[in-house]
């Protein structure tokens, strides 16, 4: 067989394999020829395979959350829900127990859908609304729902600065009402018992300081009001008896308290008439009063004057037009003591004491009387003496022609005249000096006026006052000679001389009370002495 040749290609058989394996195999016990290093065997990937899924399908569930939140749950569900709960908080239903208040609709859509955005942010909304109807009824007073809305924000982890600065003030707030009850109760139980206006502890005075402390306090506010109509009545009571003073002070209580209480316009508008009414009275009274001045009718006068004086005691005109009436009655006092009517010259300078204690005009007065009584004892007594009379007319013919009408006091020519009239009643001697004197006192006045002296002119006219004694024509030369004397001060004070103008102005009002241009030149004095 092992002649045997095989042909090329052929398949070697079994035993040819066995035989060529036993061939390379070394024999044993000698080393083994070198060969290539053992490979090293790679860890097996399989269980990367097994990890693979999982990993995509956590990373699929992240991405596409929503849509599969969409797949399990309705989307017009949750949207339902969400505007449910956003009506809710839009009506201020925060919270209900029935969880159909914001904040359980809001939850019950975050625990369907923890990531949903709207609930989240409808829930801030909620808690922020909760911090706004704190402090809306905190100013309201209301104090429950303050304190529920309170503790509805901190359980929704509103901010603590926030909450505690709320609750600080609600406790300060319901102490505070705890003291205005008390007042209340004490304003109420003082308006019960008429006790309204004493201070501080009258029902009105409580019920301001009541509403200092919480201006819409309604039981303050009701018990004001009833006081103030109550203060109003009394106002028309006391117009209508005329005292208008207490009224008037009653509506300014009124208007004090509450310039806008609703019956104080129309009161006010009656206490306003009726102030014009006063005032068109007291212009007519004064009228009436200067006009009796200037006639001559003195007693008239003064009434009116003290009238007037006894509603105002502080009225000027009324006490500047009596002492003028008393000026004039002690020139009166003095020409009847000059006719030797000591009677009558006695009540005339009591009356001018009375209305003006302490004048000079009253000191003069007295003077003249003392003299005349002393020139009356020093004529004859007994019958006529036509050689005294005689005597006694030169002189006062004399003294005219040297201008002494009425001074000096005891020679002036009006001195002598009463003389003669005392010695000769009705003498035709006596009646021709008294028209010659009377002639030359106004023909004194007219000169002195045309002048421009004043001074000269104002004793020409006092002149013809003792024996004039008022009247219409006497009355007219007054106001003259006063417009004259505010000329004179209007050139003084446009020269600053400010004394002589005030001189002058007097002066004015001396002659005539009643010149309307008086109290316009007078505030002009003042502002440029001022």
């Amino acid at each position: 067989m092992s002649g045997t040749r095989k042909e090329p290609g052929s398949t070697p058989s079994l035993g040819e394999l066995s035989q060529l394996d036993l061939e390379r195999r070394p024999p044993r016990g000698a080393a083994s020829p070198p060969g290539p290093p053992p490979r090293r065997e790679r860890p097996s990937a399989w269980w990367l395979l097994l990890l693979l899924p999982p990993l995509l399908l956590a990373v699929g569930l992240l991405h596409f959350r929503e849509a599969i939140s969409e797949r399990l749950i309705p989307d017009s569900e949750l949207k339902r829900e969400i505007a449910a709960a956003q009506d809710a908080l839009a009506r201020g239903e925060l919270t209900r127990a029935d969880g159909q208040g914001a904040r359980e609709r809001f939850q019950a859509v975050l625990a369907r859908d923890p990531d949903h955005l709207d609930a989240r942010r409808g829930l801030a909304d909620v808690r922020e609304a909760a911090l706004l109807q704190a402090r809306a009824a905190l100013a309201a007073r209301d104090f429950t729902t303050a304190r529920e809305r309170v503790a509805l924000a901190r359980a929704m982890a509103a901010p603590a600065a926030e909450l505690d600065a709320i609750e600080a003030e609600l406790a300060l707030r319901e102490s505070a009402d705890a003291g205005l009850a008390d007042l209340l109760q004490r304003a109420r139980d003082a308006q019960a018992r008429g006790y309204v206006e004493p201070l501080p502890d009258g029902a009105l005075a409580l019920y301001q300081e009541a509403l200092r402390l919480q201006p819409d306090n309604a039981i303050a506010l009701d018990g004001r009001r009833a006081i103030l109509a109550g203060l109003l009545q009394q106002a028309e009571t006391a117009m209508a008896a005329g005292d208008f003073d207490a009224a008037v002070a009653l509506v300014a209580r009124v208007v004090e308290s509450d310039p806008s209480h609703l019956g104080l316009p129309e009161v006010q508008a009656r206490l306003g008439e009726a102030r014009a009414a006063i005032e068109r009275a007291r212009e007519q009274a004064l009228q009436a009063a200067t006009a009796d001045l200037r006639a001559g009718r003195l007693e008239a006068a003064a009434e009116g004057f003290e009238a007037m004086l006894a509603q105002d005691p502080a009225s000027a005109e009324a006490r500047q037009g009596l002492e003028d009436a008393a000026a004039a009655m002690a020139a009166r006092a003095g020409r009847q003591a000059a006719d030797f009517d000591f009677e009558a010259a006695e009540d005339s300078l009591r009356l001018a004491s009375t209305w003006s204690p302490g004048s000079a005009a009253g000191a003069a007065a007295e003077r003249r009387l003392a003299q005349a009584r002393r020139a009356n004892e020093e004529l004859p007594q007994g019958g006529r003496d036509p050689a005294l009379l005689a005597n006694v007319l030169e002189q006062a013919r004399a003294a005219m022609r040297r201008g002494e009408l009425i001074d000096p006091p005891g020679d002036s020519a009006w001195d002598h005249l009463r003389r003669a009239a005392a010695l000769a009643p009705g003498d035709a001697g006596v009646r021709a000096a008294m028209q010659e004197y009377d002639r030359r006192a106004r023909a004194c006045f007219e000169d002195e006026l045309a002048g421009n002296r004043l001074g000269a002119a104002q004793a020409c006219l006092d002149a013809r006052a003792v024996r004039e004694r008022g009247g219409e024509g006497l009355a007219a030369d007054r106001r003259r000679l006063a417009d004259r004397w505010l000329a004179f001060a209007e050139e003084r004070l446009g020269a600053g001389e400010m004394a002589l103008a005030r001189r002058a102005l007097d002066a004015a009002r001396g002659l005539d009370p009643a010149n309307p241009n008086l109290a316009t030149f007078e505030e002009r004095l003042r502002r440029a002495g001022g």
